[in-house]
């Protein structure tokens, strides 16, 4: 809104009429001495040049100071008093001049009317008595009568009152016009930035002015709603109740409304309003209706949104089925929703708001109760405090049900802090999950996991835990701690006879005998297999007496699907000592125990022993060496000549294996052998040897072409043979080498050999049909029968050395040998003597007729380079003493 009129008054206001004045009057002064001077022809003493002079610089200080200097310099105080005293001396000094004959009377009131719009109240107050005297004295003084200086004297006093009226007018007009102009540009500020829409109607709702913001809101300018007349469509579910309210207002005075209504904008969107309207009719300064509309579509979408959002959230939260709710930091209940309210009775959040853990509790606990409940809300109260107190969730949080009609039930609880904007705790949010069915399969997972399916006593974890915390327990109270450790003597042959059914029949009602002989504090697992261990407080002597009594109760006839069987079992015992740093190590002692009652004849119960343990350890260590020894070049071959007793030619030799180990030196194949046999390494092993034999064999062939039917014997495991790639292994290696197959001869012993005979058999012949030689080693020592020794397809027989050492001596192994020599020449079998070390040996070797000898009498294993040179030189071994020759 715009009050141009208001614009001018600053042209009669203060210093702007005083400047015009006092140039009025001080020009009119000059022009009237001027005028003075030329009509009576008067010259003017030094004293009314000097006046003329003086008024003539004050018309140009004001000219100066009405169109340039236009400061509040030449309008101070000090300066228009000395304006004031100089205009008035002027005129007090032409009055006085008897050729000049002016009255001073109307210059004087002129003064008075002029210099108090500019100055003090106070000082213009005394400056205009100062004026009205001046005229009095002028007029004649006190001699004067009243009529002479009464006019005068009331008119300078009347018009410079007048003036001081006139400027403290003009001074209080100027401030109030000040203040509208500021009022003004305020109301023209807001009513711009602002982005509520202001409207100013009349009666007939035409509008009478409006804010830009309405353009913003609605998208039509006040000229298309007043010039052109367009009326914006209003949303039809809002006309009516809209349409109401502002005849309502209209028709009511000093009345006030409030509607939300649509209207369609400009671009076709509907806008969401909130309207405020209020009757000033009767205002003459309104004269109309004012408008207050604010654009809440925005809002009302946020509203909207916000609405769904917790609309959603609180159907997430009841059709969870979780057990939700919000506490405030005094525990009191905010929010839940319906699972948690079901659970404790009650129909709605409003019911359950307000309430606390203690209230819920006392209403779930039975009669007599309430000293649990309410340390059960202490309990829950204390969780909730250190969550505030931490601002640190509390989760994962596992228990059982609180009262006795939901022991059986388990519930799974985090708590999380509740935070402000300003990150505050303001409560706690708890979660809880009725995991009842989760939890009872990890019970049972666990459970399982701890104990043996079969026999359902503990297995081995449990009892790897159980121990851990057993040896802890026994030396902080130094008690004796021991371990039985059993193993079934010969159950894989029940197993393999009856089946495993019978044998898993069997374990069961085992592990239960082994329960019912000891005490119910005894600790009793299965380890494994047909293996069980016993963890118990005794000393050794005590639990020797229950070893016994433990093989005992194994040892009776048990009976399962009407078979009649009796099983017994070796015990290994272990008492903890210091040396015991783990449960492992008391397990390996007391499982070494068990394997030493083995090697005793089984049956029985033996205490460990440390020596037996050392053995036990260096033989683990040389087995996990030995899988290294084959790539480490750690292995070689060694070749023990095999001689005619007939001539004394080497007729071949028999391919030893040595082991040179860094660690252990130079091991003996007694020891490393079965090592190699146990862990299953012999059939790399023995794959290599071969593969080696048969290489140097073949160089030998090549370069010594004289030694015509030499052969070389290779050792065969009995794993070897029974493995189903070995002769397609044999005859690579034959292919590969271009040995003369009819030299290599392979050396199997008669344990291997019966060991699977049927198997061995069907393998044997496949090798002779490549062209191979087959000897059967430490002939006499096993179990063949002449039933599979006739059928085997062996060329040679090798006699055990333990036959050949008694020959001269004893009379049993010289017949022996003699029958041996008579089978061996009923199956057309070429023998060979082992262990030769006496010429007397020799002899009676001879008198059988035995073809071959070998023995530390003519040669000790030889190395490669060495057997060379004895094949080279033709090397042949006397067969008598000097003497006798």
């Amino acid at each position: 809104m715009r009050t141009e009129s208001l614009r001018t008054l600053a042209v009669y206001a203060g210093s702007d009429i005083f400047r015009i004045a006092a140039l009025l009057l001080h020009a009119t002064l000059l022009l009237h001495i001027v005028l003075l001077m030329l009509s009576n022809q008067l010259g003017l003493s030094q004293l009314g040049t000097g006046a003329v002079l003086a008024v003539s610089l004050m018309v140009v200080l004001a000219f100066i100071r009405y169109f340039w200097l236009r400061t509040s310099l030449l309008l101070r105080t000090p300066f228009v008093l000395l304006e004031m005293t100089t205009v008035t001396s002027a005129i007090i000094v032409f009055s006085l001049l008897d050729e000049f004959p002016a009255s001073p009377m109307p210059w004087l009131i002129a003064i008075a009317g002029v210099f108090p719009l500019v100055l003090n109240t106070r000082i213009a107050s005394v400056a205009i008595m100062i004026v009205a005297g001046i005229g009095y004295a002028l007029n004649g003084g006190v001699d004067a009568t009243i009529e002479a200086w009464g006019p005068d004297l009331f008119a300078t006093l009347s018009i410079g009152c007048l003036s001081l009226l006139l400027s403290r007018t003009l001074h209080l007009n100027r401030i109030a016009l000040d203040q509208v102009r500021t009022n003004e540009r305020r109301f023209n500020t807001i009513v711009r930035v602002t982005r509520h829409v202001f409207i100013i109607t009349d009666k007939a709702f035409r509008i009478q002015f409006a804010n830009p913001a309405l353009q913003e809101v609605i998208g039509y300018s006040l000229e298309d709603l007043t010039e052109k007349g367009i009326r914006p469509a209003m949303h039809p579910d809002d006309v009516d109740e809209h349409r109401s309210k502002m005849h309502f207002l209209r028709d009511t005075p000093h009345s006030e409304i409030f509607s939300r209504h649509r209207i369609q904008h400009r671009d076709g969107h509907w806008v969401s309003l909130e309207t405020r309207g209020y009757n000033m009719l009767h205002d003459s300064a309104i004269g109309g209706l004012i408008f207050s509309i604010e654009d809440v579509t925005l809002r009302r979408s946020v509203e909207v949104k916000l609405q769904q959002e917790t609309a959603m959230l609180r159907a997430v939260l009841d059709l969870n089925p979780s057990m939700i709710y919000a506490k405030d930091t005094d525990g009191r209940f905010t929010v839940s929703n319906q699972s948690f309210q079901q659970r404790f009775g009650y129909a709605s959040e409003a019911d359950l708001r307000g309430k606390t853990a203690y209230d819920l509790c006392l209403q779930m606990a039975d009669p007599g109760e309430e000293m649990k409940a309410l340390d059960i809300a202490d309990e829950i109260r204390e969780q909730d405090e250190q969550v505030i107190r931490s601002g640190k969730p509390l989760q994962d949080i596992e228990a059982r049900g609180f009262w006795r009609k939901d022991l059986d039930r388990w519930f799974h609880t985090s708590k999380y802090p509740l935070l402000d904007a300003k990150g505050k705790t303001v409560g706690v949010l708890g979660v809880s999950q009725d995991v009842t069915k989760r939890k009872q399969d990890e019970l049972q997972i666990e459970y399982q996991a701890m104990h043996d399916i079969l026999t359902e006593l503990p297995n081995r974890r449990y009892l790897v835990n159980t121990l851990d915390s057993a040896i802890v327990a026994s030396r902080q109270r130094q008690a004796s701690l021991t371990l039985l450790f059993l193993d079934l003597d010969f159950f894989k042959s029940l197993n393999d006879t009856h089946g495993h059914d019978f044998g898993d029949k069997c374990l069961i009602e085992i592990s239960k005998r082994i329960v019912d002989a000891l005490p119910a504090k005894d600790f009793v697992a299965r380890f494994g297999g047909n293996e069980f261990a016993i963890l118990t407080n005794a000393s050794l002597a005590e639990a020797a007496v229950k070893a016994n009594k433990v093989m005992q109760a194994i040892s009776e006839r048990l009976i399962i699907d009407d078979v009649s069987v009796k099983i017994q079992t070796s015990i290994g015992i272990a008492q903890l000592t210091e040396e015991h740093q783990t449960p492992a190590d008391l397990i390996r002692d007391a499982d070494a125990a068990m394997y030493q009652a083995k090697d005793h004849g089984r049956n029985r119960a033996e205490i460990y022993d440390a020596a037996m343990q050392i053995k036990l350890t260096r033989h683990a260590r040389m087995d996990v060496a030995l899988r290294f020894a084959l790539e480490r070049n750690e292995l070689s071959l060694v070749y023990q000549p095999k001689v005619s007793l007939s001539d004394g030619k080497i007729k071949g030799f028999e391919v030893l294996m040595r082991w040179d180990s860094p660690e252990y030196g130079k091991i003996s194949p007694a020891d490393f052998i079965p090592i190699a046999e146990a862990s299953g390494m012999m059939v790399p092993i023995g794959i290599w040897a071969m593969e080696k034999a048969c290489r140097q064999l073949a160089t030998w062939q090549h370069r010594y072409t004289h030694i015509g039917n030499l052969t070389v014997a290779i050792n065969v495991s009995m794993r070897q043979l029974l493995q189903t790639t070995f002769f397609s292994q044999v005859r690579e290696i034959l292919e590969s080498s271009q040995v003369i197959p009819s030299s290599i001869e392979l050396e199997l012993t008669e344990t291997s050999a019966m060991a699977n005979p049927m198997q061995t058999m069907e393998t044997l012949s496949m090798l002779k049909r490549l062209g191979l030689r087959l000897a059967l080693d430490d002939f006499g020592t096993g179990y063949s029968s002449l039933a599979y020794l006739q059928r085997l397809p062996i060329d040679i027989l090798k006699i055990d050395k333990a036959f050949v050492q008694g020959l001269g001596t004893s009379h049993s192994d010289r017949e022996i040998i003699h029958l041996m020599m008579a089978l061996a020449k009923t199956l057309n079998l070429e023998t060979v003597a082992e262990g030769v070390e006496t010429l007397l040996q020799i002899q009676e070797l001879q008198k059988t007729g035995c073809n071959l000898g070998q023995g530390y009498l003519f040669s000790p294993p030889l190395s490669t380079d060495e057997a060379e040179a004895m094949i080279r030189n033709s090397h042949v071994f006397p067969l008598a003493s000097p003497a006798a020759r």
